[in-house]
């Protein structure tokens, strides 16, 4: 589905309206025109008209209906009073802006609205908002419908609205460019495009039309972590904190404090064990040691969008609980995390595509099925030196089994390599320099046409669980 947001007015709809047209869509000549309050509403209608689905999303401002000029159109008529209540007494209107606004008739053109929180003074009250929530408001609102399979092409319409909400619409929509790239490392046909909307000005014109121009904008994402080393190898995930911290309510006591402060933690755990889980995969393919990740039981899709969607759902709550002053949220914390979570998506679905996951441990794995796959791997994260890499590094252990002949049982790298050689402790430097196949933690087998490796029983995989996070960039 096409979504189009942009931000809303509650204008008088005699005076409101213009006329605006659509000359030219992506290179294609076309002649659509129509009157309407919004610019949105006419791309829509063009959409519908072409046979696809399409709806507007109208950003509003929670002071919107602050407007002493409201109470002379307001329909229907009996919401005039209680918009006088709302300017006298708006404790109601700040807990559920929403239930007020869904009941003006001007509202009935439009598809869906979120309304965002607001700054400045309307009427003598005012509105304290951090800009960084207002982004979270917008941006949790497209991810979310993404994730619900409701959002296939982005349009954001900065024709109208105030800079504070527009900057904002632009950079929730630039964080979910690199959320949905992150998501979607295998077929760029299935990354949502992203379009520009904008009009001729209106103010100061003499125009009878307004034309509608689309432009769309293009996002890279990179093979980078949202999170980076310091925070999983030293601070052990604590900026989670910021997203589950422990409750503070002085009012709730005794049991029913313990029970509480029971279920932010096992929120917050759960949402470690996955950023936690994520970095060591990043880390493993980053740092390129590809045998490592066939030990990991990593989580699946679903589990993980569950996981992002139930993050969501905390910052609405948080959001939402009161539309005249904003929470002051952690937006780098939400960020990390939502990134990271999107980014565990991409990496899981490449590794299933390719069946890395946990093996037989008699039989072992496969040398050259690690080098087929993770060329293609590698070549899909563009990490083409990796492959290099990792390519000599099996050509040489190759090369020095030929001169040896069969291995018929599982045998230490260390015995092949120097057979005088007692075992000793993995280093990491070795590790990383070998791709993972260090010489005391790595086991080897062949049959006389096939070569296999493991990990040796004895292995640490902690120790190395430390040398990832340590190493992610």
């Amino acid at each position: 589905m096409k979504v189009i947001y942009q931000v809303g007015r509650l204008d008088d709809p005699k005076k409101s309206t213009q006329e605006f047209c659509i000359k030219n869509f992506l290179g294609e000549k076309v002649n659509e025109s129509g009157r309407a309050e919004l610019s949105s509403f006419v791309l829509r209608d063009f959409f519908r008209k072409r046979g696809d689905e399409a709806k507007t999303v109208i950003v509003y401002p929670a002071s919107i209906v602050f407007n002493k000029f409201l109470q002379n159109y307001i329909q229907p008529e009996e919401l005039k009073n209680e918009l006088l209540d709302i300017f006298t007494n708006p404790s109601s209107y700040f807990k559920n802006p929403y239930e007020f606004l869904d009941r003006i008739q001007l509202e009935t053109s439009k598809d869906e609205k979120i309304i965002v929180h607001s700054l400045g003074e309307y009427l003598g009250w005012n509105f304290d908002a951090n800009y960084d929530d207002i982004v979270l408001e917008i941006l949790l609102d497209m991810i979310e419908r993404y994730l619900n399979g409701e959002l296939e092409e982005l349009y954001l319409d900065i024709s109208s609205g105030h800079n504070i909400y527009i900057s904002a619409i632009l950079e929730a929509a630039r964080h979910f460019a690199v959320f949905s790239n992150l998501m979607e490392w295998m077929d760029v046909h299935k990354l949502p495009k992203i379009f520009l909307v904008f009009s001729d000005p209106i103010i100061g014109s003499s125009a009878n039309n307004f034309e509608i121009h689309i432009q769309q904008q293009n996002f890279t994402a990179f093979f980078s972590s949202p999170v980076k080393r310091k925070e999983a190898a030293e601070f052990n995930f604590s900026f989670l904190r910021n997203i589950y911290p422990d409750p503070e309510n002085k009012q709730i006591k005794g049991q029913e404090a313990v029970k509480v402060k029971q279920q932010v933690r096992e929120k917050r755990k759960k949402l470690r064990e996955k950023i936690e889980m994520f970095c060591l995969l990043f880390s493993a393919i980053k740092n390129n040691v590809p045998l490592y990740l066939y030990y990991q039981h990593y989580h699946s899709v679903n589990e993980i969008k569950d996981e992002i969607l139930q993050l969501i759902e905390n910052a609405k709550e948080k959001l939402s609980s009161d539309y005249q002053k904003s929470p002051n949220l952690n937006k780098r914390a939400y960020i990390d995390a939502i990134l990271s979570l999107g980014f565990y998506i991409g990496i899981v679905n490449v590794l299933e595509k390719y069946n890395i996951t946990m093996f037989c441990q008699d039989t072992g794995i496969d040398l050259d099925l690690i080098k087929r796959n993770f060329f293609e791997i590698y070549t899909i994260f563009r990490l083409p030196t990796n492959y290099v890499m990792l390519s000599n590094e099996i050509s040489n252990t190759q090369k020095m089994l030929e001169q040896i002949g069969d291995i018929d049982n599982w045998t230490g790298l260390y015995k092949i390599i120097d057979p005088q050689k007692l075992p000793g402790e993995p280093i990491d430097r070795n590790y990383f320099a070998h791709s993972g196949f260090e010489r005391n933690v790595t086991e080897i087998r062949t049959d006389g046409k096939n070569t296999f490796v493991r990990y040796a029983f004895n292995t640490n995989l902690n120790v190395i669980n430390c040398w990832l996070k340590d190493r992610i960039e």
